[in-house]
């Protein structure tokens, strides 16, 4: 394989073991099934995907010509770790989005109190999609609420006009649950005859286009919450009713908020020790969230949350700001993957004061955002969240996004091993080609500052051991000082840290010794590897970036004999980065050129290259390969 000898190269430059030295009979021994039989459906890179709530859409994204830095910097991070996410620009808001052919960016008509009355978008929007990783998709977001066929279906033209590569699928309407009830009169069949209404119409207006070529069945349908609200709208009940007879449904799409702070009661059980109850989380999953999924698996289809988090009515101040909303976030995503849901849209937003009259959240001074605590970034600064940065939780991103970084991954729920609580711990086993690939271990034990134990489940893998590809297996901690630790600066993944998107602190990458032994402490998670590629792969770009320093003298005695002037050191330099391109075709061959060119170099007189900062080690690790 041809990346092999760079992961030994970033391997030997650091990391520790994954636990200390002990004894195995202390340990507990995880029973994993060796084949892929009877897990998930395979999984593609993008199932850790988004929701944003499109009234807030240019304080999240910024604008076309402007981009907000903060936020674009922690979708790279994502992409370089393996994530390629679907963008739906929805929620409440865009019930009441309307499009104006002579707009500009999104503009939002408020109450005095910061209550949504309309988003107005322009051709800008749409544009803004250019400011996206290359070959992001989008969902448009049609507005149903406001009962508009020529509003629903000039948001659909636009998106195709002025996008029409990028949309992946329609969406009409959020949450037709919280309508008003006099709408439909609680007649399932009145919802699926109106809908079916609406969607044949902006079919044919987005098919006279010819400016897109989504096939036809390209809506989600339902987009519903698992409350009972008095109309049946989840897949349980559309399908029956004729929902997709026209073979229009490509996803059925189903909301999840297992805990809210809508109101005063159940805000008071939104604690850290409630959203990480394993048990209760998967029993809110089968029961309210599941029974959705099934209906349309039942019948060939294809389910997902379309928007999700933890708290509804923007989340719960020091429970979903913290560290506990990243293992959150991490267990939820593995639940419902294991569940077959096609995708996840993490839920981002700000306050709606028009969602409920007792709310615990509110707006910021004067109706300003008052951004949802359960975000992965606060994406401005403001009086109410303080500055802009990213929250504990974005590294559950990297976290789920290394995770299902190869394409056709599947993933099975693992029974706890003996002596250690359901409640509070869940793991998880991957498999790419009928292999165990990776194991997600989640100890979601509360671990306080007074704490009078640090809960930690100590592993036996030594059954696993075989699994691991090359030089052994490795492991990559998400970890924070306790799990109500704020700070994202002291909260990390893999030994880096990222407050303002960009990594801060060393690649900690662990190995795992020949007994077997990993420990993961109360409020940990751990990604355990047995794939050297797999480990190595998001941490290119950083090597990447060493290169220039690796060809280029930095010493003056060397500039006349060796610059990146030099044509065969510059094929050489383009050559490391083909090698480095993810591309195994093209990269073919590579190594030995490497080693040619720095042969080459090394004859005519050329000192070592040295580079400075954090990139030594590694780089050092680089030129002892050769």
């Amino acid at each position: 394989m041809v990346l092999l000898w760079t992961a030994a190269a970033l391997l030997a430059a650091g990391g520790g073991r994954a636990s200390p030295t002990r004894s195995c009979s202390n340990s507990s021994s995880l029973s994993v099934p060796r084949s892929a039989l009877g897990a998930s459906i395979p999984h593609t890179n993008s199932f850790a995907s988004f929701s944003i709530e499109p009234a807030f859409w240019v304080e999240f994204f910024g604008n076309a010509s402007a981009p907000n830095n903060l936020t674009f910097s922690l979708l790279n991070r994502f992409h370089e770790h393996g994530g390629h996410p679907i963008i739906r620009p929805g929620g409440n808001t865009m019930d009441s989005m309307i499009f104006d052919p002579n707009g500009g960016d999104p503009v939002r008509t408020t109450s005095p109190e910061g209550g949504v009355w309309r988003t107005t978008v322009g051709p800008d929007y749409y544009r803004s999609w250019d400011n996206f990783p290359k070959d992001t998709k989008f969902i448009s977001t049609l507005n149903f609420g406001n009962e508009s066929l020529d509003i629903a279906r000039d948001l659909a033209v636009a998106s195709v006009t002025y996008q029409g590569d990028k949309v992946a699928y329609f969406e009409l309407g959020n949450e037709p649950t919280n309508y008003e009830p006099s709408r439909w009169e609680f007649s399932t069949e009145a919802y699926v005859r109106q809908w079916k209404d609406y969607t044949r119409e902006i079919d044919a207006a987005v098919n006279a286009t010819g400016l897109s070529d989504i096939p036809s069945d390209r809506w989600w349908a339902s987009s519903a919450t698992a409350q009972d609200t008095g109309l049946e709208v989840r897949p349980v009940a559309l399908i029956p009713a004729g929902i997709d007879s026209e073979r229009q449904v490509g996803v059925y799409s189903i909301h999840s908020y297992p805990f809210s702070t809508c109101d005063p009661a159940v805000a008071a059980l939104a604690t850290i020790p409630n959203i990480l109850n394993h048990t209760e989380l998967a029993r809110y999953c089968d029961d309210e969230i599941y029974p959705s999924g099934r209906a349309a698996l039942d019948v060939g289809g294809h389910w997902n949350l379309g928007e999700y988090n933890s708290v509804s009515c923007s989340g719960a101040p020091n429970v979903t700001d913290t560290f506990a909303q990243a293992l959150w976030v991490v267990d939820t995503q593995l639940l419902y993957a294991t569940r077959n849901a096609s995708s996840v849209h993490l839920h981002q937003g700000a306050t709606l004061v028009l969602q409920s009259s007792d709310q615990l959240n509110t707006p910021g001074e004067n109706g300003t955002p008052g951004y949802s605590t359960y975000s992965m970034l606060y994406p401005r600064d403001s009086v109410k969240r303080g500055p802009a940065r990213a929250l504990p939780s974005f590294l559950a991103q990297l976290f789920v996004a290394e995770a299902f970084a190869v394409p056709g991954t599947r993933v099975r729920a693992l029974s706890p091993p003996s002596g250690v609580s359901a409640e509070s711990f869940a793991a998880y086993a991957f498999y790419v080609d009928d292999r165990v690939s990776k194991l997600a271990l989640v100890n979601m034990k509360p671990y306080y500052a007074n704490s009078t134990s640090d809960y930690t489940v100590h592993l036996d893998l030594s059954s696993l051991m075989h699994a691991g590809r090359v030089s052994g297996v490795h492991v990559k901690r998400m970890t924070a000082p306790y799990v109500n630790t704020g700070d994202s600066k002291l909260a990390s993944w893999a030994g880096q840290s990222f407050p303002q998107g960009e990594p801060v602190g060393e690649v900690d990458i662990e190995t795992v010794g020949e007994d077997g032994a990993v420990a993961v402490r109360g409020s940990q998670a751990v990604l355990v590897f047995f794939d050297e590629e797999d480990v190595i792969r998001p941490h290119l770009n950083n090597i990447v970036a060493v290169q220039p320093k690796l060809y280029t003298p930095e010493t003056p005695s060397n500039t006349n004999g060796a610059s990146t002037r030099d044509p065969s050191r510059a094929a050489c330099q383009g050559n490391m980065q083909v090698l480095y391109s993810n591309s195994p075709a093209a990269a073919n061959g590579c190594r030995s050129l490497q080693q040619t060119c720095w042969a080459g170099y090394r004859n005519r007189g050329d000192p070592a290259p040295t580079c400075n900062g954090t990139d030594a080690a590694r780089s050092k690790s680089l030129l002892n390969i050769y």
